[in-house]
């Protein structure tokens, strides 16, 4: 019986031998194949040195694959066309229609009028430019048909944006005065913000239009707010402001208890929010202030 046992186990061993064995072989042989594979690609590489290579994709190429998505999408227009033709519309159009083309005190949306999509050369626009539509309050305007073609390719190119949304791409915001910049952040955020400590480096970490996002509004997890209640008779309480409304403030104090007070005419309630002065500051602050910080902001690098 242990013979038999014996001479099953040497069975065994001399099967798994030479399995690996051949395993081995294949492998060898499979690195030797792949090998000359990629001897034999390389030469032939180097033989065809003037083999094609693939070509960059063009704009209309792009266009035509989008069309099957958004029919009748128009070409991009000429950008000096489109400036012109959008003050063009400004002054002409925009009382009715809106200054960017989408619907007025009184006028449509032309960014979705069916004349505006089906409209190819301004075959179906300039008529109804010149001509008017006096049965819906629009007069004719006599323009030359250069100023016609502006206001055209201004339309096509509202049009062409408004369904190409995915492609928009944010301008730069950081379009401002920098020393201005400086200036206006000494008198406003230097109180609470050190340009070489939580400050420092911050034009490095976000690009211009995310930078100008965050120190407008920082977002995220709202700090703790401070409050202090003074009581009639002289006590004071304070901790983290919980809740305040017309009729009562609560907080949790420094053990963790919850404390709720009536508001009345002898309570005094102080309160200390670290975004007061971004909340503030958002309702006084003008377009050229904003740029001007932002520009500053992204020199600290």
């Amino acid at each position: 019986m242990r013979r038999r046992i014996f001479s099953s186990e040497v069975q065994a061993r001399s099967v798994l031998a030479i399995t690996l064995c051949i395993t081995r072989i294949c492998m060898r042989d499979l690195i030797a194949l792949l090998i000359v594979f990629s001897v034999s690609a390389i030469a032939q590489a180097q033989q065809q040195p003037n083999a094609p290579v693939s070509q960059p994709t063009k704009p209309a190429d792009v266009d035509d694959s989008l069309r099957s998505f958004y029919p009748n999408l128009p070409p991009t227009q000429d950008p000096a066309a489109v400036a012109r033709g959008k003050e063009l519309f400004g002054a002409n159009c925009a009382f009715c229609h809106g200054k960017e083309a989408t619907g007025g005190n009184s006028g449509p949306d032309l960014i979705r009028s069916v004349m505006v999509n089906q409209d190819e050369k301004g075959e179906l626009v300039g008529p109804m430019i010149r001509q008017g539509k006096t049965s819906k309050g629009m007069p004719g305007f006599n323009l030359p048909d250069s100023q016609i073609s502006d206001l055209v390719a201004f339309l096509h190119q509202r049009n062409r944006d408004a369904r190409l949304r995915f492609t928009y791409k944010i301008p730069n915001v950081a379009v401002g005065n920098a020393a201005a910049g400086k200036i206006y952040f000494d008198t406003h955020c230097a109180p609470c913000h050190v340009t070489s400590h939580n400050l420092a480096g911050i034009g490095s970490k976000y690009q211009a239009d995310e930078l100008q996002q965050r120190w407008l509004d920082p977002g995220g997890p709202p700090p703790a707010i401070a409050v202090t209640v003074s009581l009639p008779n002289g006590q004071k309480y304070s901790g983290e402001l919980k809740h305040r409304d017309e009729f009562g403030v609560s907080l949790y104090d420094a053990q963790g208890n919850y404390r709720s007070f009536p508001l009345g005419p002898e309570t005094k309630v102080e309160i200390q929010d670290p975004l007061e002065g971004h909340r503030k500051l958002l309702q006084q602050l003008g377009d050229a202030d904003m740029h001007n910080v932002t520009t500053y902001l992204e020199t600290l690098k």
